[in-house]
């Protein structure tokens, strides 16, 4: 029996100007904003421009928007992703060019963390209760075992525009990657010198010598004021975050449960990780896959991945005391 449940916390990405860095002025009549609701969550794009555009560009924004949950979201019954989900099949089934690239890019962050990052999941989401399917109790080792046999990224194949399941049963889960995907697309359709995109958390600036300043949320549970634990400058980066702290419930022993499952084990993360950010000179969405399959691993070898890769990771870690201690990589950047 369900205690308690609590979902996703408003926003805990907040965006400050700064007002004398690089002679950039961020006075009200050069830099623009508007957000609104996507993916379960909220949108926000702020942007310096001659001329506005205001409504034209939210029109776009809104219609991408739609054209990507439609392909990509497990709410939406007729979406693509829950056509293949239901298609009781192994045959080869036709899938956009725009899921076909997601679920590609997606084999990349499979590989780097040996499996843990797998966007099979989707049955034991919804096993736990954080996917849209109705939820009823915790799940016995029985239910979980049973489910585990067609939980792997190896049960699916993808050729060009085309996917099919090795076991009928799969079903695949892409919000660890989706939102980063259509900030990208957003950057991309609104092509400004200056912008900040931000989808739920996931961020991505252009920079024509703005600094832009984003706050990482302190990753606990009764943050319900957004508090900021450290602030990035960035300029052409994206940045993304995942944690234990934004979707979660507690049963009636006082146990903990987040939306982050193992799908190895088929239970949630156990992990005094608060939080990982990872900051990319490339695309939100590889920022957006990185954090998933990083937060996933142990703390030890997160740092090791990040001494020899080009990325750079900042982890926020709960001590004993309730106390957070940050750990950055070698280049990322100071405040």
């Amino acid at each position: 029996m369900i205690l308690a449940r609590k979902y996703s916390l408003p926003l805990w990405l907040f965006l400050v100007c700064l007002f004398t860095i690089l002679s950039i002025s961020c006075a009200e009549k050069e830099f623009y904003e508007f957000s609104g609701k996507t993916m379960g969550t909220d949108y926000t794009i702020k942007y310096s421009a001659k001329l506005p555009n205001q409504s034209n560009n939210k029109d776009k924004v809104d219609q991408l928007l739609e054209d990507i949950n439609n392909q990509m979201s497990t709410y939406i019954s007729d979406s693509e992703i829950s056509r293949f989900n239901t298609f009781n099949d192994t045959t080869w089934f036709a899938i956009s060019d725009e899921f076909a690239y997601v679920v590609t890019s997606s084999f990349k962050y499979y590989e780097i963390s040996n499996g843990l990052y797998d966007i099979t999941v989707m049955p034991l989401v919804n096993l736990w209760g954080f996917g849209p399917e109705i939820f009823l109790d915790i799940p016995s080792k029985t239910q979980i075992d049973s489910v585990l046999q067609f939980v792997s990224q190896d049960l699916i194949e993808i050729d060009g525009n085309k996917i099919r399941k090795k076991d009928p049963r799969v079903q695949i889960d892409l919000s660890s990657i989706a939102k980063g995907y259509a900030v990208d697309k957003i950057i991309e359709i609104l092509d400004y010198k200056n912008i900040m995109v931000e989808i739920g958390g996931e961020v991505r600036t252009i920079s024509n010598g703005k600094i832009w300043q984003i706050g990482v949320s302190t990753p606990s549970i009764s943050n319900f004021n957004n508090d900021v634990e450290y602030i990035v400058p960035i300029t052409n980066h994206s940045l993304a975050t995942s944690g234990n702290y934004r979707n979660f419930y507690v049963d009636d022993d006082k146990t903990f449960y987040h939306h982050e499952i193992n799908p190895l084990s088929g239970y949630p993360i156990q992990s005094s990780l608060g939080s990982i950010s990872i900051l990319t000179n490339t695309s939100c969405m590889e920022a957006d896959g990185l954090s998933t399959a990083l937060y996933m691993m142990d703390t030890k070898e997160v740092k090791n991945f990040l001494d020899k890769s080009n990325f750079e990771g900042l982890m926020i870690v709960q001590n004993e005391d309730g106390s957070f201690e940050k750990i950055f990589s070698n280049n990322f950047p100071k405040n």
